[in-house]
């Protein structure tokens, strides 16, 4: 499947920045669930995990990403979680069905993409998770990276 452009719309969203391996986004995003549910917040849409830098800079052991889950209303973070307002943009997006461990190499498949079509990106890549991972460790993310600036 080629990548294709797409609209995100605005949205709120609770976030939660670590620095560590890919493999250990799964807890980061129960930390931020537990979180929401001892504040009564909740959750409306699917997870994101934003990483820091452009594309070339993430480094599968050591990343720095943020985990983020949409919200919708008055919500207030604090020390450790931030809300933040993300405004609309449009990404150019890949939505990849496999193995975690291949998701790398997906970026790189995305940003040779744009780097034929002669396009620029502006701003960090992410991942929206469009399913639950399944128990053999295959996840489906659409894994994008913003055409307009957003961060």
């Amino acid at each position: 499947m080629a990548p294709e452009l797409k609209d995100i719309a605005a949205q709120r969203v609770i976030a939660l920045s670590h620095r560590g391996t890919y493999d250990e986004i799964g807890d980061v995003y129960r930390k931020l669930t537990a979180w929401a549910a001892a504040k009564g917040v909740a959750v409306a849409g699917k997870g994101m995990t934003v990483f820091e830098g452009g594309p070339s800079r993430i480094i599968p052991e050591s990343a720095h990403y943020t985990v983020c889950l949409p919200v919708d209303g008055d919500v207030e973070g604090d020390a450790e979680v931030r809300v933040e307002d993300l405004p609309a943009r449009t990404v150019y997006a890949y939505i990849y069905k496999g193995p975690y461990s291949s998701v790398p190499a997906k970026y790189t498949e995305l940003m040779a993409w744009v780097a034929v079509q002669q396009l620029e990106v502006c701003g960090s890549p992410f991942e929206v998770y469009l399913v639950p991972p399944k128990a053999d460790g295959s996840v489906a993310p659409r894994i994008s990276s913003p055409r307009s600036a957003w961060r």
